[in-house]
C-alpha cells in the first residue's frame, strides 16, 4: 500500500515536470511588448481619418494637397512634441490610409498576435498588430496602428516582426525590416 501511494506520488510529480518542460521558456511576447515603453525609430502608424481630422483641429498638423489626390499633413510643433517624426502622408500610391512616422519611447498594445518563430535557443521573431499610444485625446478610443514591412516598403496589411532575445528574460530587442 505504501508502494501504491509512493508510484503515484512519484508519477504526479514526474508528469508535473515534464508538462513544465512543454511550456514556453516564460517566454510572453503580448507581455514583452506591452511591459515597459519600446523604443521606435522612423517606424510609421496608421491613422484613420477620425484622428486625421481631430490631429488637423488640434492643431497637430495643417492639411494641404500635393496633387494626383495626394496630400500632406505638415506638423506642428504639438504634432512633434507627441513623437511625431514627418509630415502625415494621405493618398499615398497603394497605401490607403494616412500614415505617419514616429520616433520615441511608446507604450505599445497587443490587438492581435500573429506566428512565433525560433531563430535559435537564444532569439524568437513574433509578428503581431499592435497600437501605439499617444498621449493626445485624438488617439485614445482607437490606437494608431503600427505598420509592417512588405518587400522593403512598409505595407498597411502587413505586421511589424519583433525579435525577442534572451538574456535572463525575453526582452524585445528590435523591430525587424
Amino acid at each position: 500500500m505504501v508502494a501504491n501511494i509512493l508510484l503515484k506520488i512519484c508519477s504526479g510529480i514526474s508528469v508535473c515536470f515534464i508538462l513544465a518542460g512543454c511550456g514556453s521558456g516564460g517566454f510572453d511576447p503580448n507581455g514583452g511588448l506591452e511591459s515597459r515603453p519600446l523604443r521606435l525609430d522612423g517606424e510609421q502608424v496608421m491613422l484613420e481619418p477620425g484622428q486625421l481630422e481631430c490631429g488637423a483641429r488640434e492643431d497637430l498638423w495643417i492639411v494641404g494637397p500635393v496633387s494626383d489626390g495626394r496630400a500632406v499633413a505638415r506638423l506642428t510643433q504639438k504634432g512633434r512634441d507627441l513623437q511625431f517624426n514627418d509630415d502625415v502622408q494621405i493618398g499615398e500610391p497603394g497605401i490607403i490610409v494616412p500614415y505617419v512616422q514616429v520616433r520615441g519611447s511608446f507604450s505599445l498594445k497587443v490587438l492581435q498576435m500573429g506566428s512565433i518563430r525560433d531563430e535559435d535557443a537564444f532569439t524568437k521573431l513574433a509578428d503581431a498588430k499592435v497600437g501605439v499610444k499617444i498621449d493626445h485625446s485624438c488617439f485614445q478610443n482607437n490606437l494608431p496602428v503600427l505598420m509592417g514591412i512588405r518587400h522593403g516598403h512598409f505595407d498597411q496589411s502587413t505586421n511589424p516582426v519583433f525579435r525577442f532575445k534572451l538574456d535572463g528574460e525575453w526582452l524585445m530587442d528590435q523591430v525587424i525590416h
